[in-house]
């Protein structure tokens, strides 16, 4: 699947990413890149306003696992973020970046707890960080569970 289609179903599904302008750039195996503009997300002090911030990294995390539920035909189960946390390094005073990332191991022991239970968890982190610059202005991990659909 592309990109662009990956964006417009996550769009549908989660219409606060359009509404952000969040652009997912590109999708790996084990990390995806998204773009955000300041401009829908900016608070009184010209910065990204913390909910944003929060609510695009979770975006970008869903976007990778919902990317490789599809690789590997798990569409079969419901996506949904379990548990998160943020921490808010530097001020976001632009345009930005932000990168999700999974490790590939701990998806091989994912997929064999869902193959077996029907339902697993797995952490992913991201990261906040400028265009030219790979320094990180927030740390985020999250718990994502995949479950069987019961309908």
């Amino acid at each position: 699947m592309q990109t662009a289609d990956i964006q417009s179903i996550i769009e549908v599904e989660i219409p606060i990413v359009k509404q952000m302008g969040v652009i997912f750039d590109e999708f790996k195996t084990d990390s995806c890149i998204a773009s955000v503009p300041l401009a829908p997300n900016h608070n009184h002090k010209g910065t990204v306003f913390g909910g944003s911030l929060y609510s695009v990294c979770t975006s970008a995390c869903y976007g990778l696992m919902y990317s490789l539920q599809i690789a590997h035909q798990l569409e079969g189960f419901d996506l949904v973020i379990g548990e998160g946390k943020i921490r808010y390094l530097k001020p976001v005073d632009r345009d930005f970046k932000v990168k999700a990332e999974i490790i590939p191991a701990e998806w091989s022991e994912f997929k064999k707890k869902i193959s077996t239970n029907g339902f697993g968890k797995i952490q992913l982190k991201a990261k906040v960080f400028m265009d030219n610059d790979s320094t990180p202005l927030c740390d985020y991990s999250a718990v994502f569970v995949l479950m069987k659909k019961t309908n």
